[in-house]
């Protein structure tokens, strides 16, 4: 696998984690559950991840590169 590709998958369980939050906060909003694949949730996920918490996945993964 190639070292971006790698990357890339070392963040997928810290957006998942993010995704649950925003699922839960969303749902206690409403009084019912909500879909991962929401519009609010892809919104809310996006805007946290525009909105620095993807500068903080990418260094904190950073020093967990394999061959980097």
């Amino acid at each position: 696998m190639d070292p971006e590709s790698e990357f890339i998958r070392s963040e997928i369980p810290d957006v998942k984690n993010i995704v649950d939050n925003e699922c839960w906060l969303e749902g206690e909003r409403r009084g019912e559950p909500v879909d991962a694949h929401d519009k609010t949730i892809r919104e809310r996920v996006a805007q946290i991840i525009l909105g620095g918490a993807g500068a903080y996945l990418r260094k904190k993964h950073s020093g967990q590169r394999h061959g980097g």
